[in-house]
């Protein structure tokens, strides 16, 4: 059975302050809900969700995990943060059911957390957070997504190349989301600087259309691509995680390998920093990133 229920009282809660949403362990977590008011998505700022002191995601506001669940077109309720472990967006309810941030004991998990900074700007800030838990299965690992950032400046407009995505060996990847909103210049339309992010994967080319058209695909599946904000490589656009990317292959012999190549070759209207959110799919556990 699911467990609806409020999570501990987070401490420390004002302008200007780090606090941490505490996640008693023993459970798989299908989702977070942090009610906020005094506050404004944009004002909770570097979101690292974290298990043992080791990141497994983060954000560098409320305002880009809305932006995410937007494109997912997840169901969202104004003054709440959901962070969706499960990926609700799944057709297959197995599917869904297999992803979770599983917290059991024989995970080796020990301690698990959210941490959040307050912008000093925040009028009278106050947090709540509410879990939706499973119980665990123990030896039944569940997926994770993870969601890592990294940011390339870009000298001029035009094409170029992002060819130092990290490959983690086991790893594969649902998503990946380009940020870099218009900047209002000659070249202003309202719409995200990257015209175009195809994929490439030891030379074989998995997304070769501009990210209007890549925006009609992903429409088309019951997606809301957040065209003013991002361009989006959906690689589960219809539903199913066994499309995703996998970062490596096994030989005859069984042993996993990393694939040789990865890079994204993309069209900028403009200079500037593109930054990037990775959604990797794993598992957690020791040696894993």
């Amino acid at each position: 059975m699911k467990s609806l229920k409020q999570l501990p009282t987070i401490a420390n809660v004002a302008a200007g302050n780090n606090v941490s949403i505490m996640l008693p362990v023993g459970n798989t977590y299908e989702a977070i809900h942090l009610h906020y008011s005094g506050v404004t998505a944009a004002q909770l700022k570097n979101i690292k969700i974290e298990a043992n002191n080791r990141l497994i995601s983060e954000y560098p506001s409320g305002t880009r995990l809305i932006s995410m669940d937007s494109h997912y077109s997840r169901t969202q309720k104004s003054g709440v943060l959901i962070f969706n472990f499960n990926r609700p967006e799944l057709h297959k309810l197995g599917d869904t059911r297999f992803f979770g941030f599983d917290t059991n004991r024989s995970q080796g998990i020990t301690t698990a957390n959210i941490s959040i900074e307050i912008d000093a700007a925040a009028s009278a800030p106050v947090l709540t957070a509410y879990a939706q838990t499973v119980q665990s299965v123990q030896g039944v690992p569940n997926y994770l997504t993870k969601v890592r950032r990294m940011f390339v400046n870009v000298s001029a407009a035009g094409t170029f190349e992002i060819d130092n995505i990290p490959k983690p060996v086991g790893a594969s990847i649902a998503a990946i989301h380009l940020y870099m909103p218009d900047v209002g210049d000659e070249n202003s339309d309202g719409l995200c600087e990257i015209t175009k992010a195809e994929l490439l994967v030891d030379n074989t080319n998995w997304h070769d259309l501009s990210a209007s058209k890549a925006a009609v695909f992903q429409q088309l599946n019951g997606r809301t691509p957040q065209v003013s904000d991002s361009t989006v490589i959906d690689l589960i656009l219809d539903g199913d995680v066994q499309h995703a990317l996998p970062l490596s292959y096994k030989d005859s012999s069984g042993n996993q390998l990393p694939i040789q190549d990865m890079r994204l070759r993309c069209e900028a209207a403009s200079a500037g920093q593109v930054e990037l959110m990775v959604e990797y799919i794993d598992v957690w556990g020791a040696g894993r990133f």
